[in-house]
């Protein structure tokens, strides 16, 4: 019986990737790829080992699909630095277009409510010149045009700062904590829903993906660094001097198991009472250590100190032979210095209101039938995507209360509507899907997850923050042994005042993101209220 419960879960889980990472049943290939394997096992460790294979191998299907949107996004970004000196894109709040020559750059931030105008020309173009070929691009990404008689004009060179690099880099840590955290989610969600494989494994494999995460995001930043360098070298700029940090130590002195041994070994382990009594320390051990260890990227220096010495060296080698280029013209000549000249605007103070009145009706009826407070849907919408169907964040995220698709998604999915898969990224554009989605989400972590909390604003500051960062996260910001246990958090919990539950998240959570997070939408939430309605 419990081999038969295992193969209708494994049938179920089938749907989790398929194409781009979507699915909603499972292929004829994959049933036969279950039924054989299932027939070849001898034994129930044999039969959990494989299952849990099985199920290791279907999530990486996913997974590789997030590698590729990561490569292409750093693509993408190296391209625009190259040309820029830095890459704005879109993201959940803001909207960047290109020209297709990528010459002109309008961005409008939904979250500061303005709309800035870039054009990238030559460094010996005229100021007039540049100007007047500024004040043609009226247009907006929204489809607004621009009111020039409040525009604030500025300009800046092209230089390959290092305030520049710096937030290129900054750009990988946030993306990698970002989607550090949805492995966090992604395995609190396997763990309640109970789905025939240990905890040690499902936490250990959570683990491996953070530190593989990490490794990635070492060997991007140093790309990046490596990319400025070469671009200030082409340009002769010489390169910034950098603040020298302590040398930073192997944060994980040893590993539970290698990284490539890891899950083929917990998945040979048997559930076991004694195992599962240690899976929660060990995951929090493991939790811990992952986010010390990204908190090293970033003042890790890029190189030993030879190394260094040597790069600065080739780097002032370059700059050198640049400039005896450019002195030669018979020989290819330096490229032109380039510098971009800019216009600022404030959009109508009644802009994000007219958004949020578009999709207050939503919010309304999905909360009515959720039971959650309508505020709480539209703070959310606000901080999430302010009020932007189309938002996509590089976790990636979609819509209007930002939706992962493989997390929330699958969550509301299986206990909502009764479909054991992700949802579709095309799904989580339509405003109606989203905010229900997001709506019947914050109703299990209210009803289900969190619903030992007594106090109810002691459970929505918490709810606010298992939104962003999933329950298990919110736990260990109360349990000292920093175990996920919600129930353990609870008991904790129910002690404290809201206010000093709220104080805890603030101090305790894993992420500063969660944090700024919970912030913002508490303090949004007032201006939701009947008496404060748009």
């Amino acid at each position: 019986m419990r081999l038969f419960s295992k193969t209708l879960i494994a049938l179920s889980l089938s749907a989790l990737c398929s194409g781009s990472f979507i699915a909603h049943a499972t292929t004829t290939s994959q049933d036969a790829e279950l039924t054989q394997a299932t027939a070849q096992v001898r034994n129930p460790q044999d039969r959990s080992a494989e299952f849990a294979k099985w199920v290791d191998e279907r999530l990486n299907e996913y997974e590789t699909w997030r590698e590729d949107y990561t490569r292409d996004l750093d693509h993408k970004r190296q391209q625009l630095i190259d040309q820029w000196g830095s890459a704005q894109i879109s993201d959940a709040t803001t909207d960047v277009e290109y020209s297709t020559d990528s010459t002109v750059r309008k961005v409008v931030d939904y979250q500061d409510n303005t709309a800035t105008v870039s054009v990238l020309v030559d460094a010996s173009m005229s100021d007039e010149q540049a100007k007047q070929l500024l004040l043609a691009q009226t247009a907006l990404p929204d489809g607004e045009t621009a009111d020039l008689n409040q525009a604030t004009l500025y300009q800046q060179s092209v230089k390959y700062s290092g305030a520049e690099e710096k937030r290129e880099t900054d750009f990988v840590l946030s993306q990698t904590r970002a989607q550090m955290n949805e492995f966090d989610v992604q395995a609190e969600r396997l763990v309640m829903a109970n789905i025939g494989i240990s905890d040690q494994f499902i936490y250990q494999r959570a683990y491996i993906k953070k530190l593989a995460l990490i490794d990635e995001a070492k060997l991007r930043i140093q790309a990046i660094r490596e990319q400025y360098s070469a671009k200030r070298a082409e340009l002769g700029i010489p390169e910034p001097e950098r603040t020298t940090s302590e040398p930073t130590k192997t944060v994980v002195q040893s590993d539970p198991v290698s990284k490539r041994e890891a899950v083929s070994k917990h998945a040979s382990v048997s559930k076991d009472n004694a195992g599962e009594k240690n899976t929660a320390g060990q995951q929090n051990n493991n939790g811990e250590q992952t986010e010390r260890q990204i908190a090293t990227v970033s003042t890790q220096q890029p190189e030993t100190g030879a190394q260094q010495a040597t790069a600065s060296k080739a780097s002032a080698q370059a700059a050198k032979a640049a400039q005896t280029q450019s002195s030669q013209p018979n020989e290819k000549s330096q490229p032109a210095a380039k510098k971009i000249v800019s216009y600022k605007i404030s959009l109508p103070n009644n802009s994000l209101t007219k958004r949020a009145q578009q999709y207050q009706p939503i919010a309304q009826q999905e909360s009515e039938k959720f039971s959650v407070n309508p505020a709480l849907v539209m703070a959310i919408m606000h901080s999430e995507s302010a009020f932007r169907p189309e938002a996509k964040s590089h976790v990636p995220a979609f819509g209007l209360m930002q939706i992962v698709p493989t997390t929330a998604g699958h969550d509301v999915n299986l206990q909502v509507r009764n479909i054991d898969a992700p949802m579709r990224e095309a799904e989580l554009y339509q405003p109606p899907v989203n905010v229900e989605t997001g709506t019947a989400y914050l109703h299990i972590l209210d009803s289900k997850y969190l619903k030992n909390i007594k106090d109810e604003q002691s459970r929505l500051y918490c709810t606010i923050a298992a939104y962003n960062t999933g329950a298990g996260n919110v736990a260990r910001a109360f349990n000292p042994d920093r175990s996920t246990n919600i129930r353990k958090a609870a008991t904790t919990i129910n002690q404290l005042t809201p206010q000093q539950v709220y104080q805890q998240l603030m101090t305790n959570l894993p992420y500063d993101e969660t944090k700024n997070y919970l912030k913002k939408v508490s303090a949004r939430i007032a201006l939701y209220q009947p008496q404060s309605a748009l």
